[in-house]
Parts: C-alpha cells; sequence; structure tokens
C-alpha cells in the first residue's frame, strides 16, 4: 500500500434530537497506522451521549494498547471494551442503560482490513478503481444488539426469547461513485458482532458510518444508495478530509431540502494509494 494514510471523523447532530448520541474518532497510531471508532447511541435510553463516548474510547484504548489485533480477535475486543464503558458509567454514577450504544471499529492488521460492526451500521469500503462496496447492518425487529448485552445476560436472553435478537446484512455494489449502488445480497445472522476481513492492497478508503446514514428526509426518506457514495466522494485525503466531505455534503442537503433527522457519525481510513 503506497501513499501517505489518513485517518478522519465527523459527528452532526440530527434535527430531531437535542442532544447527539454519536460520536467518533479516527486517528494514526504511532507507527502511523489508521484506526477508525464510532458509537450510536439508543435514543430511548438515559445519557448515550456519555455512553457513546465511554464506549469510543474505551475501544481506542484497547486498539492502541493491544497492536491491533487480528480479525479473530475483533468480537472479544469489542466485548472488553463494552465492559470497560460500563465499568467507567458505573464510576460516574451512570446506570449500565447509558451503554447502549453501536460500536463499529475499522484497523489494519499487517496487510489485512478488519472491520467490526456490533449493533446497527453502514460500511462502505472505496477500491483504488473507484468501486465501491458497501454492507447495511441492520435489524428487522428494530432491536439492535449492543456489545453491552454481552455482560447484560437478561436483556440478551430477552430478546433472543424473543424472537428479536437476528440481523441482516446487505451487500451494495456500485462501478464507482457516480454509479448506482445496487445491492447483490442478503445475509442473516445472531452473532453479536459483525466481522469483516478484506485484502487492504486493492482499497484506497475504508468508511464507518452509524445508522444516522439512513435518515434523511425529504418528503419521504432518502435512500441509501442516493447518500452513500455523496458521502464518501472525498476530493483529498489531507487534514479533516472527512469533516470537510460532512459539511459540504450537509449544505448540498440545504439545498435540496433534504432534512437529517438523526445523529449521523462517519469515520474513515485512507489506506494509501
Amino acid at each position: 500500500m503506497g501513499g501517505q494514510m489518513n485517518a478522519d471523523s465527523s459527528f452532526q447532530i440530527g434535527s430531531a434530537h437535542a442532544v447527539c448520541q454519536d460520536y467518533a474518532v479516527a486517528r494514526l497510531c504511532a507507527r502511523g497506522r489508521p484506526y477508525a471508532v464510532l458509537s450510536d447511541g439508543c435514543s430511548s435510553s438515559q445519557d448515550t451521549d456519555v455512553g457513546a463516548r465511554l464506549l469510543v474510547k474505551a475501544a481506542e484504548r484497547l486498539l492502541r494498547e493491544s497492536g491491533t489485533p487480528p480479525a479473530s480477535e475483533l468480537a472479544g475486543l469489542h466485548a472488553e471494551a463494552a465492559r470497560l464503558a460500563l465499568t467507567w458509567a458505573e464510576t460516574l454514577g451512570l446506570a449500565p442503560q447509558a451503554v447502549d450504544a453501536t460500536l463499529l471499529t475499522a484497523h489494519l492488521d499487517g496487510d489485512e482490513l478488519v472491520v467490526g460492526c456490533s449493533g446497527d451500521g453502514v460500511v462502505c469500503l472505496q477500491a483504488k478503481d473507484g468501486a465501491l462496496d458497501a454492507y447495511s447492518i441492520n435489524y428487522p425487529s428494530g432491536y439492535p444488539v449492543y456489545p453491552a448485552y454481552a455482560h447484560q445476560p437478561a436483556r440478551l436472553r430477552t430478546l433472543a426469547e424473543g424472537g428479536r435478537a437476528g440481523k441482516e446484512v446487505t451487500r451494495l455494489r456500485a462501478s464507482s461513485v457516480e454509479g448506482r449502488l445496487r445491492p447483490v445480497g442478503v445475509s442473516v445472522g445472531d452473532e453479536m458482532t459483525e466481522v469483516f476481513a478484506f485484502d487492504a492492497a486493492p482499497y484506497r478508503f475504508a468508511a464507518l458510518f452509524s445508522d444516522g446514514v439512513h435518515s434523511f428526509l425529504h418528503a419521504e426518506e432518502v435512500s441509501l444508495e442516493s447518500v452513500l457514495p455523496r458521502l464518501v466522494s472525498f476530493r483529498n485525503t489531507r487534514g479533516a478530509f472527512v469533516g470537510r466531505r460532512v459539511q459540504m455534503f450537509l449544505k448540498d442537503c440545504r439545498r435540496k431540502g433534504w432534512r437529517h433527522a438523526d445523529d449521523l457519525s462517519v469515520a474513515a481510513l485512507h489506506l494509501g494509494g
């Protein structure tokens, strides 16, 4: 992988929220390798704006300390991040429900790009030839399985017994950011953490999104296929490249009359090239 790597993130409050419950970081570690972490707090639980930040900071700490784990250890890292976040929340006098939040991470392990999603969210990869591969993880029941549930067996059991713990992973593909993003397959599962591992060499960018990417409205819902390519049309890779792209996109949304209801967080890695 040639060229300078970079990492950046952005999180924006939605029009339907009084407090932003999303949080994201994306940085280079000491060896110049990029990582990204984001979390989306549950709107119906209290103090999840704090819980989302605790979860991100816990995962970031583990990623920096572990030397970026292989894909086989990522689910364990997400569970340990949730345990840490729950411990910190208790120290702050917060209820465990404050950590009702998703967790998405991306990092490099050698030449492999390792991505994990606990809860719902969207992962998008842009190849060096411009093609897009996206994965939308969602829970048809409307109840995401949060990583904190690894330490709350009664809550997890309630979801599982009610048949609400199953998720769908929809893969979408486009030949370029200007091309139409089309669904090409759907898989189902009930693993707490969806783990992806890719050869990083063919890719230029890897981006993580909270499920707020689904919440753009204009009379009716604006499709993910319309929103996602615009959000990953990075014009350059210097500095705060994600922050610039998100601000330009939101400015364009205002021109179009699109309204953003839910919070939105984006964290991306530029992999070089």
